[in-house]
């Protein structure tokens, strides 16, 4: 990894009360050798939003001494008391997350060659049977996009939620992000670069077709031992002279596995074939 380059370690769906430990302590180590420039956090840090488990995780984030620019996902809200549901959903993760939530506030690095702003798109009750499908509040979504909009013409402006705006095609669990498409339509029109999110627990690159300017949007794996489709997982992202890349950090037993999973030098669609490119114990 050129140490030049601006880095960013994108994880999510760690879900502390069902973290894996042995992931955990990999990422810090990888984040020690590699010193991101910050830890985006795409939501669900919680399993089951009790302060117990938000105070690991905050124990855990604080441990690592990199900024943290962090979501809510819908496993963060209280699943047992229905009162605190409904009225105060958030209110554990602002309490934990504080100094770290990246809610409706800019966030600049490298004196503002990249702009990050995240929002909310997790609920604690919703009009419909799966409480945990995602929610797009367009008046939210345009506050945070006026919020990108400033800085040089040449900033990366990143938009960080815990759910997918689009379902991308490799995903084992439905996405079904209410007004999910205006939302990117906004965000294209915004010139957001990357969408980074979680949700699914497998990691992806899925480049938006039809925008005059490339957009991806890029999920993290678990550090849960919630799997679904593939290894415990997060990623990391570079950005240098126009060029962003996503590479997927596995944890398997014999060490991390690295694959290229996008490079926007090189066409819209992700570029790995599943061939890991490096491997590390």
């Amino acid at each position: 990894m050129n140490p030049d380059a601006i880095k960013l370690i994108h994880i999510s769906d760690v879900h502390f009360g069902r973290e894996d430990r042995g992931a955990l302590e990999q990422v810090a180590g990888f984040m020690s050798r590699v010193k991101p420039d910050a830890v985006i956090f795409a939501g669900d840090i919680t399993q089951k939003g009790r302060r117990s488990e938000f105070e690991a995780a905050r124990d855990w984030l604080l441990g690592l001494h990199f900024p943290v620019i962090a979501a809510p996902g819908n496993h963060d809200t209280p699943l047992i008391n229905m009162t605190a549901r409904v009225l105060k959903p958030f209110a554990r993760y602002e309490k934990y997350m504080e100094g770290m939530d990246g809610v409706d506030r800019l966030i600049e690095l490298r004196d503002g060659a990249v702009r990050i702003v995240a929002i909310n798109s997790a609920r604690g009750v919703q009009g419909r049977l799966n409480w945990a499908d995602g929610v797009i509040d367009l008046e939210d979504l345009e506050a945070g996009l006026a919020l990108l909009a400033g800085g040089p013409e040449d900033a990366w402006r990143l938009l960080v939620c815990h759910h997918p705006l689009d379902e991308p095609g490799m995903s084992q669990v439905s996405v079904a992000t209410k007004r999910g498409g205006e939302a990117l339509r906004l965000c294209a029109k915004a010139h957001v670069d990357a969408i980074l999110t979680g949700h699914i627990h497998d990691a992806f690159a899925h480049a938006i077709t039809n925008v005059r300017r490339p957009m991806v949007q890029m999920g993290s794996g678990t550090l849960s031992t919630r799997l679904r489709g593939t290894p415990p997982s997060f990623c990391v992202l570079q950005m240098e002279n126009g060029r962003l890349t996503q590479d997927v950090v596995s944890i398997e037993l014999a060490g991390l596995t690295v694959r290229r999973n996008y490079d926007s030098s090189i066409g819209a669609a992700p570029v790995s074939d599943g061939t890991p490119t490096q491997a590390t114990r």
